[in-house]
């Protein structure tokens, strides 16, 4: 599995995993139960992006995308250090994911 695959799939992974964690544990119900469906679908990505084929990678930028979205406009509203934490993780597995499906297409 190359390096960049691997680095999208550990920080969907952690993000899955933080979305929950601060869902539940977070001041009232941070975010509302988008933070806890996101959680789950960001952990089901990088799970997903540990096998084989271009559908993990299509799935890994059209959704981390949408929560990006999301979160930025949440952020709008109300400056939340966590919340823009997860915005930049969003930003960062959609450029991995993005960048192999570049490099796969060139060669």
């Amino acid at each position: 599995m190359p390096r960049v695959r691997s680095a999208a799939s550990a920080l969907l992974l952690f993000t899955g995993v933080a979305h929950l964690v601060y869902y539940f544990a977070g001041p009232g119900a941070a975010g509302g139960p988008g933070m806890a469906v996101f959680g789950v679908i960001y952990f089901a990505l990088g799970l997903a992006l540990r096998r084989p084929g271009a559908w993990p990678l299509w799935l890994s930028v059209l959704l981390p995308a949408v929560g990006g979205l999301g979160g930025s406009g949440m952020l709008r509203e109300s400056f939340d250090p966590v919340l823009a934490l997860f915005v930049a993780i969003d930003v960062a597995a959609v450029a991995c994911c993005l960048w192999l499906i570049a490099t796969r297409r060139r060669a």
